[in-house]
């Protein structure tokens, strides 16, 4: 499932996608089990896509219809991925990932105009995701500032309350992190199972050689949920 706007195509409403946001990934998982029935089903979230589907799986808890969940490299703690991001070398993947959220929105902002609270010639000022999301995320999603919606979203809180069966995979040289977003084992629960690499940057994690990688997260992720599906389908 994209974000609403992340497909190619501008999203026609006021709204735009944020890490907290879960209603659409909650409907999307309904409307499969309405399609195809109770299917042995899992989830993957990576990144910002990580981090919500994380707030997904606490809040709906047992009631979500899935059977198992995988998150890759999410920010659980926003506030501090977002300073984190402004520091060092973490810098240039701020530029680039601020260069796809403008982007994106003047996409918007030429199909839909007045559909975002600032204009284009604001739009191109922005030089830091914090002040995106200070001027656009958080406005239009009811937020008093960023800081308020950083607060509000970060799934790390949330964590406890998953119910699911889920693995969660970070590593110690993703550029996007802050170590706390580096849950205590004390702080899971016993169907969330953590995993910390040395090495895998941000949804990275190739191994092998430059002439013949090898993409670890293809086969640790199906590797675990086929437990938990195939169980399902029994």
């Amino acid at each position: 499932m994209h974000f609403r706007g992340c497909s190619g195509e501008p999203n026609r409403m006021h709204r735009i996608y944020h890490s907290g946001e879960t209603e659409d990934a909650s409907w999307f998982l309904r409307w499969l089990q309405r399609e195809f029935g109770h299917a042995p089903t899992a989830a993957v979230g990576y990144s910002l896509g990580g981090n919500m589907l994380a707030c997904l799986l606490a809040k709906e808890g047992n009631d979500l219809p899935v059977d198992a969940a995988v998150i890759v490299s999410a920010p659980f703690m926003l506030e501090a991925c977002s300073y984190h991001m402004e520091k060092g070398f973490s810098r240039v993947y701020q530029r680039y990932l601020l260069n796809l959220l403008k982007a994106n929105a003047a996409r918007k902002l030429a199909a839909y105009p007045g559909t975002l609270p600032i204009n284009l010639a604001q739009l191109k000022s922005v030089r830091r995701i914090r002040e995106f999301d200070d001027l656009i995320t958080a406005r239009i999603h009811g937020y008093a500032d960023a800081i308020d919606y950083y607060r509000q979203c970060s799934a790390m809180p949330m964590l406890n309350r998953i119910a699911k069966p889920t693995l969660i995979i970070h590593a110690k040289d993703d550029p996007f992190m802050d170590h706390q977003v580096i849950p205590k084992p004390e702080s899971l629960p016993p169907q969330v199972e953590y995993q910390l690499t040395e090495h895998g940057g941000h949804v990275g994690f190739i191994g092998g050689t430059l002439l013949h990688p090898q993409m670890w997260l293809e086969s640790r992720i199906p590797d675990w949920l086929t437990t938990y599906l195939e169980a399902k389908s029994c």
